[in-house]
């Protein structure tokens, strides 16, 4: 297993604590009755199927592809899914009548049928959001569902305060919008009524991570400063060098509180 896997089974707790359940009822409410085809892009190591079967918003007669175009990820959503009780039925993954497809590749070439229900997690903010909705919606059935949690909506935070964090939020928001939006969340709300589609919830869906820290919750802060080092290494010199130093220091000592505003979005085609 990777870093990226070990990062991803991390933040499972924090997904947990994060997830707006007034939006998640509202989905389980919308779901028609009978059998259920959905699709997951960047679906990761499988963490948000297991969810929906343990939390009871999926059970019957479910056909459900999850999409994620790394192969070591789809082997790692292999993996978690027997470990949570699933079992191997061809080809498929079978639990309490979900039968799951594990595809690898890249979604937006994978899809095709009509769907009842689209889910993407964590993904609209790395695309462009106009060019990435008309495919998402076309994939689903007239009157399909298309559920949207954990999407970054432009808020950073770092306690204890250090001098430079407005600087290095700043940047880091910046490096999101090359490629997607760090304002992605927000965007959604204009952009799902541009797309002919239409917004049926919404909440907020923040990351809080505060000590004493939980389970593998350390991986994952570490895992987030890797990924802003990354990003901004090239750009804040010596002094970023210095809170980069300050703020591993506190998530050794369990110090560090690190909250990212984010958006869940249930809608409509």
């Amino acid at each position: 297993m990777t870093d990226f896997q070990r990062y991803l089974h991390a933040k499972r707790t924090v997904d947990d604590r994060a997830i707006d359940r007034r939006v998640l009822d509202h989905l389980e409410r919308e779901l028609p009755e009978g059998p259920l085809d959905v699709v997951e892009i960047g679906a990761g190591v499988g963490t948000g199927i297991s969810r929906l079967l343990d939390w009871g918003v999926l059970s019957g007669d479910v056909s459900y592809t999850a999409i994620d175009r790394r192969a070591e990820n789809v082997a790692a959503a292999r993996e978690h899914l027997l470990e949570a009780g699933f079992v191997e039925e061809g080809d498929r993954l079978r639990r309490d009548g979900v039968a799951v497809s594990l595809v690898a590749g890249d979604a937006f070439d994978a899809l095709e049928g009509d769907y009842d229900l689209l889910i993407a997690q964590a993904v609209l903010d790395l695309v462009d959001l106009d060019g990435a909705l008309p495919i998402l919606f076309a994939a689903l059935s007239p009157g399909g569902l298309a559920y949207f949690p954990i999407t970054f909506d432009g808020g950073t935070l770092f306690d204890p305060a250090h001098p430079i964090d407005g600087r290095v939020v700043e940047a880091y928001h910046r490096d999101m919008d090359r490629e997607g939006s760090s304002r992605t969340g927000r965007l959604l709300l204009s952009a799902v009524p541009e797309a002919d589609g239409e917004v049926l919830a919404a909440g907020s869906s923040d990351w809080v991570v505060y000590p004493p820290y939980r389970d593998e919750e350390r991986e994952f802060l570490g895992h987030i400063l890797d990924t802003i080092e990354g990003a901004l290494a090239e750009d804040l010199g010596s002094e970023f060098e210095d809170w980069l130093t300050t703020r591993r220091g506190q998530v050794d000592r369990e110090e560090l509180t690190y909250v990212a505003h984010q958006l869940d979005v249930l809608c409509r085609v």
